[in-house]
């Protein structure tokens, strides 16, 4: 059942957009260039990166809820920058502090929701469809309002932005005072109605080197391309407040395909078959990008981006969720951190493709190279070897 926790996670999904989509847009009405608008995104997910490694694991160590809570009211104070952007500085600055945030927010809320729903009995295979469906619902909203709000109502995002922070403030620290850790809206999900394998040792190893491989090379392709969008489509004409209507199919692909393979499960335990799929899917988003010229391919491209991010995702966050340690936000701290890496490199790359004149065509065969690389990254770590083993079969894990 969801909850709580996933209520905050489907709103700070929703502002996260709203955010990214803000100084993206912001960016390309001030015509900044290719590369400084990659060099924002990447100085930005690098604050990511950093937050991840040495805050997201604190909930393993001191408890979730209490720093959760210390955090939002720390990033209300940190939106009223939004409210003075003049200048590219400042866009730099709002955009690494946010950053920091939400590099802190993810791997804790991921950590909470594997440990306590783990003792309420449920499967993380659960864990992981809640969470998926929580967040990337978000990123619909943000991403579809982001590009418009920011045009028409700039205060509209950093006022909404406050509030959220200090509802969630509220609302969670109640929610501490009565249950402490525990989440009790759990107890109410539905059992898995089929049995889920179990994955231990050496094969979960294998597993998540793969599925990791691969979402860095998924990331890579499609938020390196989606976070430049605005740049690309109003050099090609289109109004920066219609940006996010396009857009926004890059997070409806990425839901659509939650949608699909959440219940049916048929990917466990099988890289070959999932490299398979998210490599060709990355392959087919390359070619559409690289001959997208119209409003509808682009929107098409992008959805195809999101289905090829997806997938990788899905398995990754299942496989590091899945741990028989007590290292729960570490995963997702790992997880979150190749998200990072990924999605600052992406942009950053993009812009200097761009700048050189390569255009969309040369973006959407760097594409098709990333897919290409997915499948082998998949590939590497199934050769030669069993994909499970039995329950019990190894003691922990590593990453």
């Amino acid at each position: 059942m969801f909850g709580l926790i996933h209520v905050l996670t489907f709103l700070f999904s929703v502002l996260l957009w709203l955010l990214l989509a803000a100084w993206n847009t912001r960016a390309a009405a001030w015509s900044m260039g290719y590369a400084q608008v990659g060099l924002l995104n990447f100085s930005a997910y690098m604050a990511y990166v950093a937050s991840a490694l040495t805050l997201g694991h604190l909930g393993d160590r001191i408890g979730y809820k209490g720093p959760l809570v210390a955090s939002f009211v720390a990033f209300a104070c940190v939106l009223p920058l939004g409210f003075f952007w003049s200048a590219p500085w400042v866009l730099f600055v709002t955009a690494c502090l946010v950053m920091v945030f939400f590099g802190f927010f993810y791997p804790s809320v991921e950590g909470l929701l594997s440990r306590m729903e783990a003792q309420e009995g449920l499967h993380p295979f659960g864990t992981t469809a809640r969470f998926s469906l929580s967040w990337s619902s978000g990123n619909i909203v943000g991403m579809l309002f982001g590009p418009w709000l920011i045009e028409r109502h700039p205060a509209a995002v950093f006022a909404l932005g406050i509030a959220v922070c200090l509802g969630a403030a509220m609302a969670l620290g109640a929610h501490r005072r009565r249950h402490g850790e525990r989440l009790p809206a759990a107890r109410r999900a539905a059992p898995s109605p089929s049995p889920v394998p179990a994955f231990t040792g050496p094969a979960l190893t294998r597993l998540r080197r793969g599925a990791r491989g691969a979402l860095l090379c998924g990331s890579l392709a499609f938020i390196g391309t989606m976070l430049l969008y605005p740049k690309i489509l109003s050099t090609a004409g289109v109004p920066l407040q219609r940006v996010g209507f396009i857009t926004a199919f890059g997070n409806l692909g990425v839901l659509a395909t939650f949608l699909v393979l959440l219940p049916t499960r048929f990917w466990m335990g099988r890289p070959r078959l999932c490299a398979a799929l998210g490599g060709t899917i990355l392959v087919a988003y390359g070619l559409c990008l690289a001959w997208a010229r119209t409003p509808f391919l682009f929107a098409l491209a992008v959805a195809l981006g999101g289905a090829g991010y997806a997938v990788p995702y899905t398995f990754a966050l299942f496989y590091g969720l899945n741990t028989p340690d007590a290292d729960n936000a570490r995963q997702g701290a790992i997880h979150e951190t190749l998200i990072g890496l990924s999605q600052g490199a992406g942009p950053l790359l993009a812009g200097i493709l761009l700048a050189s004149g390569a255009g969309p065509r040369g973006l959407g065969f760097l594409v098709v190279g990333l897919g290409l690389a997915s499948v082998a990254a998949q590939m590497v770590y199934a050769a030669g070897s069993p994909t499970a083993a039995p329950p019990g079969a190894g003691k922990g894990s590593s990453l």
